[in-house]
C-alpha cells in the first residue's frame, strides 16, 4: 500500500498558523508530552510498540469531503492514517510496526487512524464569501492491530477501537467561491472537547490539541480512486486530499475542561488562484 505525506516541517509551519486560529481558551492549554503503550490498547496482543515521549500525532495524507447544501448548511468529513510521532524540536520516533502487518523481527503490526465529521451553517456574504459556523461534529483517533485502512474502498478507518475521541462543540470560517467553479478556498476552525483519552494506553491524560490541515483538491496521486469518505459520495460535495497533525495538550486546570482547539485551512486549487501559483 503506497502512503503519500508532505514534509513535517510544511506541517509545523501551518500549526504555528493554526494556533493563532484557535479560540483563546484553548490556546490556553498546556502543551501535552507523554508516552503511548500500545501493547495495552483495547485489543492489542501485546508486542505491538512503547512509543515516546512525543507531542505530535502527525498524519499521513487522507481524504476529506465538504459539502455545502442549498438549505444554508455545511457538512464535512475526513479520515486519514498516523504516519509519525514527533517530539518538538527533536523530530520523529521510529516504529517499525506502524502500518506493517506483523512486522518481522519487531512484534505484531498495527495501525492508527483518524475520522472526523462536522456540521454547521452558512450565510453568503457579497463578493461570493461565506460565513459558516459548526454547530456539531465528533473526532476520534482508532488503534487496530490489522493495517487494512483503504481509500480507495473508503473502509479500515474506525473499524479499531477508539482509544482518543472528541466532541466538536463550535467554531467557524469562511468559503470563498469562484464564479462558475465551485468552492476556491476554505478556511475553518473549530473548538471542542476531548472526552475520552485511554488511560491504560497514555502516560497522561489528553485534554486536546491544536493543528492545521493543507487541502488540495487536484491531487493527482491519491484522488481519482476516491469515491466515498465515511460513506458519502464525492458526488455530494468537494473533494480533497487532506494532509496535517495535531500537536496535543494537556488538560487545563483550572478549570478541568478538556478543551481541542483547530484550525482547518488551505486552498483548493481552482480558477485563478491556481493560474497564479503555478
Amino acid at each position: 500500500m503506497k502512503h503519500y505525506a508532505i514534509s513535517h516541517h510544511v506541517k509545523q509551519s501551518l500549526l504555528l498558523l493554526g494556533l493563532a486560529m484557535a479560540t483563546p481558551i484553548a490556546s490556553a492549554a498546556l502543551p501535552w508530552s507523554g508516552m503511548a503503550d500500545y501493547t495495552a490498547a483495547p485489543g492489542a496482543e501485546g508486542d505491538e510498540a512503547v512509543v515516546g515521549p512525543f507531542d505530535t500525532y502527525d498524519f499521513g495524507l487522507g481524504v476529506g469531503l465538504v459539502k455545502v447544501n442549498n438549505d444554508g448548511t455545511l457538512n464535512g468529513y475526513f479520515q486519514t492514517y498516523v504516519n509519525d510521532h514527533i517530539l518538538t524540536n527533536s523530530g520523529g520516533i521510529n516504529v517499525p510496526q506502524l502500518n506493517v502487518s506483523g512486522a518481522s523481527g519487531s512484534g505484531s503490526g498495527f495501525e492508527l487512524t483518524v475520522v472526523a465529521s462536522f456540521s454547521g451553517t452558512y450565510s453568503v456574504l457579497p463578493g461570493g464569501l461565506q460565513s459558516f459556523s459548526l454547530t456539531a461534529g465528533n473526532v476520534g483517533l482508532y488503534f487496530d492491530t490489522t493495517p487494512d485502512f483503504n481509500f480507495g474502498a473508503d473502509n479500515g478507518f474506525n473499524d479499531g477501537s477508539a482509544i482518543l475521541t472528541g466532541t466538536i462543540t463550535g467554531g467557524g470560517g469562511f468559503i470563498s467561491l469562484a464564479s462558475g467553479t465551485g468552492i476556491e478556498q476554505l478556511d475553518l476552525n473549530f473548538s471542542g472537547i476531548f472526552g475520552n483519552s485511554d488511560a491504560n494506553v497514555y502516560s497522561q491524560a489528553i485534554g486536546g490539541g491544536s493543528s492545521l490541515f493543507s487541502i488540495d483538491l487536484k491531487n493527482s496521486t491519491l484522488l481519482p480512486g476516491i469515491n466515498s469518505v465515511l460513506g458519502h459520495n464525492k458526488s455530494e460535495g468537494a473533494l480533497a486530499a487532506v494532509d496535517g497533525s495535531i500537536n496535543l495538550t494537556a488538560v487545563p486546570l483550572p478549570p478541568a475542561a478538556w478543551m481541542f482547539g483547530a484550525g482547518l485551512a488551505g486552498l483548493l486549487g481552482v480558477g485563478q488562484r491556481k493560474k497564479a501559483n503555478a
